[in-house]
């Protein structure tokens, strides 16, 4: 069993040390990471809380508490697992599809519009659209369209 740490600066570090080797060696934590990093980058709120069982899994692992360990995450997070706009366009049926089971239609549009730079809003949009048409839930997002279209 480990020691706790004496200070939250050895928290932090024990933290992402092992985030970042889960990482490393876990095909599953890079597509959570990917996704909550969407989550965060759009401004939705974080997808999971202390009571999560990756939470409590490190918080066993490293010998620290679940509110330690939540707060390193989402600091890891919004530090590291940011998406750029290219990124969002390019894989924009990925980002529908995390992003619809946290939000409405009317969110997902406004969240991944207001996080792109002005000048690429046209290209998300469009990548958005298409996407969108792909879906069983393609009216719903239409009639989130519908302000843009005016």
């Amino acid at each position: 069993m480990t020691v706790a740490p004496t200070d939250l600066k050895e928290a932090h570090v024990r933290v992402w040390a092992l985030i970042e080797f889960g990482l490393e060696s876990n095909s599953s934590w890079r597509e959570m990471f990917v996704d909550y990093g969407l989550l965060a980058t759009v401004g939705f709120d974080q997808p999971f809380d202390e009571d999560d069982d990756k939470v409590s899994e490190l918080a066993e692992q490293l010998d620290l508490s679940a509110e330690v360990v939540l707060g390193e995450l989402c600091f890891f997070i919004r530090q590291n697992c940011l998406w750029t706009t290219d990124e969002l366009v390019a894989d924009m049926d990925r980002a529908i599809n995390v992003l619809v089971e946290h939000g409405s239609h009317e969110q997902i549009v406004d969240g991944l519009l207001d996080f792109s730079p002005y000048a690429k809003r046209p290209e998300v949009l469009r990548a958005l659209r298409l996407s969108a048409a792909k879906r069983d839930d393609a009216a719903a997002f239409q009639s989130a369209f519908s302000k843009f279209d005016q």
